[in-house]
């Protein structure tokens, strides 16, 4: 990211920079009060939405950089999806679910390299201290994270160091992992999971996932942690959202007996992914959103977002739907011939193209509200900003 914002500042000047910075490399300034408060100043905003004044509502950026290559323990099989949490790479293949260990900090030649599942993983989820595995008819398994201390790496002969990249020659030159939590099974399928808050989404063959209400504790991950955070120790039983969903999304229609209503329910209704506690669902030829949550001494509720409308297919596009992902502000959305962006303000073409893959980062700190699309020549990095007309002087 260093690299790739040093060369638009080189080639396209601080302005632009600028725009790189808010928008993509610290997208968290984004959503800042501090932000809010300097847009509220008519010069500012001006200056800074300058660039999109002249060029319309895009702004294409353009640089050639050769990848940097970091060497990690070959995995076997075929990837089906990988997942970062803390110092962990989390990679699901055609031979199971494994996991090894980083440090962004430096170049790594070999790490060692664990392996949780011995089947076909296809989807791997981390988060709260917690990891998910869906292997299909093989079920959705699940484990706590335990951060490594000290005693959970061989520093050569019996010598010790910082386990985040401390000690004189920064590396131990031998690494050696006791042995940790072995996973759980807690569904008997599993197409993919995904993270609802603290909770967790398991999706079937079904129109709707499963919701598996989780079982959590606040305290320190580590013994350097220096703030309590949620962590996820279990999960209830998987129960079904589909006629609270249905509910949601019911259109009241009269019965004939005065003021009485009957809802008319759309039985096809499909939610085709989340975004935390965000539901976007297909229902007939709209898209939805809905929310969903389960607060503690309280049962599962699922109720419409206020601050989504309704959106018409035909305006996210002509071809299929193949996949989503989790935005801020938001849902990405994979067609076949394009990649769009679903917010409060309505859907957003951003990438006019058939992708290899798409990724967000939604639990990340600076990169809440980017996507990133592999393209079959280049790897496009998306982030926006919402303005009214007025503010872009259109």
């Amino acid at each position: 990211m260093e690299r790739v914002s040093k060369a638009v500042l080189e080639n396209y000047g601080p302005s632009r920079a600028g725009l790189l910075d808010y928008l993509i490399l610290r997208n968290d300034w984004k959503a800042s009060s501090a932000f809010g408060r300097l847009m509220s100043m008519p010069e500012v905003s001006s200056a800074f939405l300058r660039d999109f004044r002249l060029e319309g509502n895009d702004i294409d950026l353009t640089v050639n950089l050769e990848p940097i290559k970091i060497g990690h323990a070959s995995t076997p099989g075929y990837l089906f999806d990988s997942a970062i949490y803390a110092n962990r790479l989390y990679q699901a293949t055609s031979e199971g679910l494994f996991e090894s260990y980083f440090n962004p900090e430096r170049e790594i030649d070999e790490m060692p390299l664990t392996q949780f599942l011995e089947h076909e993983t296809r989807c791997v989820s981390a988060q709260y201290m917690a990891v998910n595995a869906s292997a299909e008819e093989r079920g959705l398994w699940f484990s706590p994270v335990r951060l490594l201390d000290d005693e959970d790496y061989g520093y050569g002969e019996g010598e010790y160091g910082d386990p985040f990249g401390g000690g004189e020659e920064g590396y131990p030159a031998t690494i050696i992992r006791r042995p940790g939590n072995r996973m759980e099974q807690v569904a008997d399928y599993s197409a993919a999971c995904s993270s609802a808050s603290r909770h967790l989404l398991n999706y079937t063959d079904s129109h709707m996932p499963g919701f598996l209400k989780a079982h959590d504790v606040r305290g320190r991950s580590h013994e350097r942690a220096k703030f309590d955070e949620w962590m996820v120790t279990g999960y209830e039983q998987e129960r079904s959202i589909e006629e609270l969903t249905h509910r949601a999304l019911s259109r009241k229609g009269s019965s004939g007996r005065g003021d009485e209503v009957t809802p008319v329910l759309d039985e096809d209704a499909e939610i085709l992914g989340n975004s935390s506690y965000r539901l976007l669902v297909k229902s007939s030829d709209m898209l939805e959103v809905v929310n969903i949550s389960a607060f503690e001494n309280r049962d599962v509720a699922v109720k419409k977002n206020v601050e989504f409308g309704k959106i018409s297919l035909r305006e996210v596009g002509e071809s299929e739907i193949l996949s989503t992902r989790d935005l801020a502000s938001g849902f990405a959305i994979e067609l076949f011939d394009s990649v769009s962006v679903v917010t409060s303000s309505g859907v957003f073409s951003v990438y006019k193209e058939s992708a290899a893959r798409i990724r967000t980062f939604r639990q990340s700190r600076r990169y809440r509200d980017v996507l990133a699309i592999a393209g079959e020549k280049d790897v496009a990095l998306v982030g926006f900003i919402e303005i009214s007309g007025d503010e872009a002087g259109f």
